[in-house]
């Protein structure tokens, strides 16, 4: 049995987390993810016919299940690029919140020390989003109480933790940890990470477009955003040029597949709620 059939095997061997269903669930009622990739979405196993599309779905794969992906350091071919997967999977729930996680951890990097700070750096943030939705949720629970409702009438407070790749290769890694708040109305709330793979150091916006990016990336966006209003009239956009420039150092940002950088704007931030999630490329 070769390596290629030695992975397919253990890939039937895996079944769905028991959070898998729900999760797709919400993020079908996302209005704002519909231009976005969902790694649950698209894991089903008839993609796997045949070992071509095994290994055209790999990359997938790797993220969904930690066992596939150790699985898959063994074949060459993809080694060398598989350096992210699901970690571990848990839920934390009482009557007044219910918490699900789904937490990344970096490997296979060759660098040791950069694995050690950035994983920490994702158990620092998810820890932290855990316990903020835990005191949100009892204070919800109170306030619902407060207004009249009785226990039977309450719902609890509801998160979904998880992450999505957004590009990576020998040189750059850049995925984004999704805090999804479904309290009312759905919000996605987004903690992006950048790392330079030979340097071992955060990529930064003066790194990636010069010294003049803040001006590059308020010029950019401003006529992206004109272009979008034009295109769809009904579009409002509540940020000023001279706002631009003030946020630039604070931008949350990613780079995508093209090597480019992606600011992205979290619902609402810039725009109406209904608008979605705001990403602008920045080209080179």
């Amino acid at each position: 049995m070769n390596k290629i059939e030695q992975a397919k095997k253990v890939y039937d061997t895996i079944e769905p987390p028991s959070s898998y269903n729900h999760m797709v669930q919400l993020a079908v009622n996302q209005t704002d993810s519909v231009k976005s990739r969902h790694r649950h979405i698209t894991w089903y196993k008839p993609i796997l016919a045949g070992v071509g599309s095994l290994l055209a779905t790999c990359v997938i794969l790797l993220n969904t299940s930690p066992a596939f992906a150790i699985a898959t350091y063994k074949i060459p071919v993809v080694g060398d690029i598989a350096r992210v997967f699901t970690f571990k999977e848990y839920q934390v729930s009482d009557t007044s919140y219910d918490i699900q996680v789904e937490m990344p951890s970096i490997r296979n990097t060759g660098n040791t020390e950069l694995e050690k700070r950035a994983n920490g750096q994702i158990q620092d943030k998810i820890d932290h989003i855990v316990e903020s939705a835990k005191l949100r949720g009892k204070q919800i629970i109170d306030d619902q109480l407060a207004a009249g409702s009785t226990k039977d009438d309450i719902v609890p407070f509801h998160i979904i933790i998880t992450y999505d790749i957004k590009s990576i290769n020998e040189n750059t890694l850049s995925f984004v940890v999704n805090n999804i708040d479904s309290a009312v109305t759905s919000y996605n709330y987004q903690t992006f990470f950048n790392i330079d793979l030979k340097t071992g150091k955060d990529i930064t916006l003066s790194g990636e477009l010069g010294p003049n990016y803040a001006e590059i990336i308020t010029d950019s966006i401003q006529k992206q955003m004109e272009q979008r209003v034009q295109a769809n009239p009904a579009w409002v956009y509540n940020v000023t040029d001279r706002e631009l420039k003030e946020k630039v150092d604070n931008m949350k940002f990613y780079i995508n597949e093209a090597g480019n950088v992606v600011i992205s704007f979290d619902k609402g931030e810039i725009s109406p709620p209904p608008l979605g999630i705001q990403d602008f490329e920045i080209t080179k």
